[in-house]
């Protein structure tokens, strides 16, 4: 059996027609990598979402906890919820929220306690064939989940008008 060329990457000295490899580089990611929609992880972020910043990041976490295709985090609330710096009770607040809005999906659990997974709409662990047959399954959550809130400090009658 013939055996495979190799591609090589080489500097050419263009005096001396000499030629030297340039070492390569090690891969640049550490394990599993997942595929995150640009555009709707941008419209999440954005302040016009109905996100809050908690949620957001509860969100973002679950994307990148995922090490495996469709795979749930397996992992307690009270576990996650020591990684994040956040209350357990805060957490299951926030999950609720984001799995009511179809963002997180249920996918499994052992006695009381459920996992998660991010829909395969927002990010996605695979090959293209595998991603497109997996939203087959789901329906596309809502990116705008609620009307963004004023943060502005409201005066009352007491304190008196500025102007």
């Amino acid at each position: 059996m013939a055996k495979a060329a190799r591609k090589v990457l080489a500097l050419v000295d263009e005096e001396t027609g000499q030629y030297s490899e340039v070492q390569r580089a090690a891969y640049a990611f550490d394990g599993p990598h997942i595929n995150v929609g640009i555009r709707k992880g941008r419209q999440l972020a954005s302040g016009a979402s109905g996100l809050t910043d908690r949620q957001y990041r509860v969100l973002s976490w679950y994307w990148f906890a995922t090490e495996q295709s469709q795979g749930p985090v397996t992992m307690t609330g009270t576990d996650i919820a020591k990684e994040l710096g956040l209350s357990p009770d805060s957490l299951s607040r926030t999950v609720k929220f984001l799995k009511k809005h179809r963002l997180l999906v249920e996918a499994g659990g052992i006695g009381r306690t459920t996992f998660y997974r991010t829909t395969p709409y927002l990010a996605f662990i695979g090959t293209g064939f595998e991603h497109r047959e997996a939203v087959k399954e789901w329906n596309p959550p809502e990116l705008t989940v609620a009307e963004p809130r004023s943060r502005r400090r409201k005066k009352t009658d007491e304190e008196g008008d500025p102007s």
